[in-house]
C-alpha cells in the first residue's frame, strides 16, 4: 500500500468510525443513490444544468416507487459558487429532492465540493428554509438484514474524497483557487470541471485506493461512493452511453456516435476487476451527454442504473445487477478480507 492509499484508508477509517448505523431490511429496503451532481449557477460553469431533465426524471420515478433518496456528496458545486446563486438557479430541482425528505426518505451527504453542509447552522441558513429540519451527514452504515442479507452485509456510504490533500485536509486552499481563478476561466470558455473525473490517472488511483480499502477492512463493508465520476459495478463493464436517434445529414449523426463513443471513454471502468464485490460507485449526475448514473437498491438486487434509456425516454436502464445477498457472501467469502 503507498502512501496516497493510506492516506485514503486513514480517511475513511475515521468517516467509518464515527457514521451513524442504521438497519434495514433487505427484502423490503428501496434505495436510490445519486451523487456529485455539480449544480452551479445555470450558467457556462454550471455542470449540472445538460443532467437536469434526467435526474428529475428520475427523482419522479422513485418518489413514486417508495424509494429513499441517498444524495451522497458534491450536490452543489460552492466551490465555485455561493449557497444563494445555486439554491436560487435549482429551485425546482431542490423540491423535488424536498418532497422525499417530506416523505420521511431523504438522506443527504456532504462531500468535498459541498463541504459547508458539514455545519449545522450553514445547513439552517441555506437548505432550512426549502427542507426544514435536516441533518447532512459524512457518511452512514446500513446494515441489510432479512432475505436479501442472510449471510450477513453492510453498506458504507461516503462520498469518497475522504483522505485526500486538496479535497479533505487542504480543502479551503483548493476552494480559493477554484472560484477566484478556475471559475472565471471555465464560465469564459464553458468548460466543465470536476477532477478526478477529468484526470484519467487519478481517477484510477482513487478507484484503487477506496477499494482497497474495502477489501482489506476487518468489518467487510460494501463501500458505495461517488467522487471519481465513473460507474464502478463488481466485474461488468457498463456499455457505452447512448444517445437518442439523431437526424439530419449524414456527418450529424457521425458527430453524435462519435461524440458518444468519446463519452464511453472518458467514463471508462478501470481495467482490473473489483473482486470480491467491496466497491460500488454511482458515476454522477454531472455527465456531458446529460445522463445520470446511480446505484439503485430494490428487490433483493444491486443494480448500476442510467437515466435515460437508450432511446432517450425518460426510464431507467438497467447497466448491470447483482443479488445483494450474493454481493455480502461474495465479500465475506474472500481470503483476503
Amino acid at each position: 500500500m503507498d502512501r496516497y492509499q493510506r492516506d485514503i484508508a486513514r480517511g475513511l477509517d475515521a468517516a467509518f468510525a464515527a457514521a451513524e448505523v442504521v438497519d434495514l431490511d433487505g427484502a423490503s429496503a428501496r434505495l436510490i443513490v445519486f451523487s456529485d451532481h455539480h449544480r452551479g449557477a445555470r450558467d457556462g460553469a454550471d455542470d449540472f444544468r445538460r443532467c437536469e431533465p434526467a435526474y428529475a426524471a428520475a427523482l419522479g420515478y422513485y418518489l413514486e416507487a417508495g424509494h429513499r433518496l441517498c444524495v451522497l456528496g458534491d450536490s452543489e458545486e460552492l466551490w465555485e459558487c455561493a449557497p444563494a446563486e445555486v439554491l436560487g438557479a435549482h429551485r425546482p430541482t431542490l423540491e423535488l429532492e424536498a418532497a422525499f425528505h417530506a416523505a420521511g426518505r431523504y438522506e443527504r451527504f456532504w462531500g468535498n465540493h459541498d463541504d459547508r453542509w458539514r455545519y449545522d447552522d450553514e445547513v439552517t441558513a441555506h437548505l432550512g428554509p426549502l427542507f426544514g429540519s435536516l441533518s447532512v451527514r459524512e457518511a452512514l452504515r446500513v446494515r441489510i438484514t432479512g432475505a436479501a442479507g442472510a449471510s450477513g452485509g453492510e453498506l458504507f456510504l461516503a462520498h469518497g474524497h475522504q483522505g485526500t490533500l486538496g479535497s479533505d485536509r487542504w480543502s479551503w486552499l483548493s476552494r480559493l483557487f477554484v472560484r477566484h481563478l478556475w471559475r472565471p476561466l471555465q464560465r469564459r470558455l464553458d468548460l466543465p470541471s470536476t477532477t478526478p473525473s477529468r484526470d484519467w490517472d487519478l481517477r484510477e488511483r482513487h478507484d484503487t485506493a477506496m477499494f482497497t480499502w474495502a477489501r482489506a477492512h476487518a468489518a467487510r463493508p460494501v463501500l458505495i461512493a461517488g467522487h471519481t465520476h465513473r460507474p464502478v459495478f463488481w466485474t461488468s463493464r457498463p456499455p457505452a452511453p447512448a444517445t437518442a436517434a439523431v437526424g439530419g445529414s449524414p456527418p450529424l449523426r457521425r458527430a453524435a456516435r462519435e461524440y458518444a463513443r468519446a463519452e464511453a471513454r472518458r467514463v471508462a471502468r478501470a481495467a482490473h476487476p473489483v473482486d470480491p464485490p467491496c466497491y460500488f460507485n454511482t458515476g454522477c449526475c454531472s455527465f456531458g451527454d446529460g445522463d445520470v448514473t446511480g446505484i439503485e437498491i430494490a428487490d433483493g438486487a444491486i443494480r448500476l442504473v442510467r437515466w435515460p434509456a437508450d432511446d432517450g425516454r425518460p426510464t431507467p436502464k438497467v447497466l448491470a445487477s447483482a443479488g445483494l445477498g450474493d454481493v455480502f457472501a461474495a465479500v465475506a467469502a474472500y481470503p483476503g478480507s
